[in-house]
Order: structure tokens, then sequence, then C-alpha cells
């Protein structure tokens, strides 16, 4: 079942969750990812079908008022990012590594969905801002020239101040690969 997902990120604590109750109150959406983030703001990411999470955002963003930094809505969103933002990852994935650093965790998962949906590539794991300063890293598998295809595809997808750096490991070290799955 292809879903849309819609997230917004606040400066404010406080102000995020008041905001994240009224929006699950307001559209039959799904909350999948809801936490503090570094440096002291807080997302909501949810999910439901496009019109309702549409209305949800929205509907957040009018409350939200200046407290938010960013914001937006990917429909028909790649499953292995709902997958990943809940930490359920495929195992036994195997090949070259690519590696996105993003400074919000909006751009990323933008970038990522575009990536997934325009090259053969497989996500390894999603860290999302939590300790590293707001920021969204995700790591994702495949062939090479897959790898390559796909950053350039996600590059265009955002906008490129908002890319922290891209690296590609055609064959990691089995410690590394331990140490990130």
């Amino acid at each position: 079942m292809h879903k849309s997902i819609g997230a917004i990120e606040f400066r404010s604590i406080s102000k995020g969750i008041e905001v994240a109750d009224f929006m699950v109150k307001k559209s039959e959406v799904e909350i999948i990812f809801f936490k503090m983030v570094c440096p002291g703001k807080f997302i909501v990411i949810i999910c439901g079908n496009e019109d309702a999470t549409k209305e949800a955002v929205n509907f957040g963003i009018e409350l939200g008022e200046n407290t938010i930094v960013d914001s937006f809505i990917v429909n028909a969103v790649h499953e292995d990012i709902i997958d990943g933002l809940k930490n359920k990852y495929k195992k036994g994935i195997q090949g070259a590594y690519g590696i996105m650093e993003t400074a919000s965790i909006c751009s990323g998962i933008k970038a990522l969905d575009r990536m997934l949906k325009n090259a053969n590539v497989s996500v390894v794991k999603i860290q999302t801002a939590f300790l590293i300063g707001g920021k969204f890293v995700f790591i994702v598998s495949g062939e090479v020239s897959d790898i390559e295809d796909g950053m350039k595809v996600a590059k265009v997808a955002i906008n490129e101040n908002k890319i922290v750096n891209i690296a590609i490991i055609p064959s990691p070290d089995p410690m590394i690969i331990a140490m990130l799955t």
C-alpha cells in the first residue's frame, strides 16, 4: 500500500508536542516518528493516505506559526523509509555503501525517497538528528554505479546547501559493516 508521509520540524519542543496532538486529532494519520532532537528542536512525522496527510501537515503548519523550522509531504513514499524510521531494516545487505549527510531531517528524507525510487539501492541505516546536531544521515547499499546514480538524483531533490557531505565506500570493511548494522 502506498502511503504518504508528512513532517514538521519545530524550534519549540512544547509547541511541537501540542501541534502533533492537534494533527492526529484532526486527521486519520499515524505517528511514525515523534522525538525531541538536537539542538533543542522537535519533529513529528506522520503517515496516512494523501489527503489525510496533507490536511494534518497543513493544519500543523497553521498552528505552529513562527516555531516551524521545516516541513514536507512525500506522496507514495518508499516503504523502506517508513521501516527505517521505525528501526526496521533488511538483514544481510551487501555491496558498496553510500552515505549522505544532510543539515535537516526533512531534506534528508526527501533526498532518500528520490534515491530509493530511482536507483537500485537498499537502506542499511537511517540516523535522525538525535545527538548529531539536528542532521539526518542515511546509508544505502548496492553496486557502486547504482549508488553514484542514486546520489545524483538525491542531490537534485533538495537544496544543495542542505547537503553536508556524501561518501561512497566501494568495499566496506566487515568491521564497519558490523558497526553500522
